[in-house]
């Protein structure tokens, strides 16, 4: 099924950091203005790495940063005792939002399409990391 990707705009006209909806369903219903973005992960890719303290994480959780402030909070009541363990939960849980891989170490990357990044934050730097909760 193909995915269909939306984000909201502010009364400015601008994209509202953290609105993306990744749907395989119809358009989202509310009075907020919603507009159809490209939904496409097979070009324009972007990498963001992290570096864990630990691969033992019990809840593992996602945060989503743009410029330093917290736009998405990610939970799964998953926990990893190891990286490998680690990797397979994002992306059995969070692969919406790319993929998730261990180049070394305790380093986790997300690959991700340039166009969800910048709906997730127009302008700026978008990180991430992974948390206990």
């Amino acid at each position: 099924m193909k995915k269909r990707a939306f984000v909201r705009y502010s009364k400015q006209g601008k994209i509202v950091p953290g609105s993306l909806i990744l749907t395989g369903g119809s358009f989202p219903q509310g009075p907020a203005t919603w507009n159809e973005v490209p939904a496409d992960l097979c070009c324009d890719l972007i990498t963001l790495t992290f570096t864990a303290p630990s691969p033992t994480i019990t809840n593992v959780t996602v945060r989503l940063l743009c410029n330093g402030t917290q736009i998405h909070y990610l939970f799964t009541p998953s926990d990893s005792t190891t990286i490998a363990s680690l990797i397979i939960i994002l992306n059995e849980t969070f692969n919406v939002l790319g993929v998730f891989s261990n180049p070394s170490g305790n380093i986790i990357q997300l690959v991700m399409s340039a166009s969800i990044k910048t709906a997730l934050c127009p302008s700026g730097t978008l990180t991430f990391d992974v948390i206990a909760d």
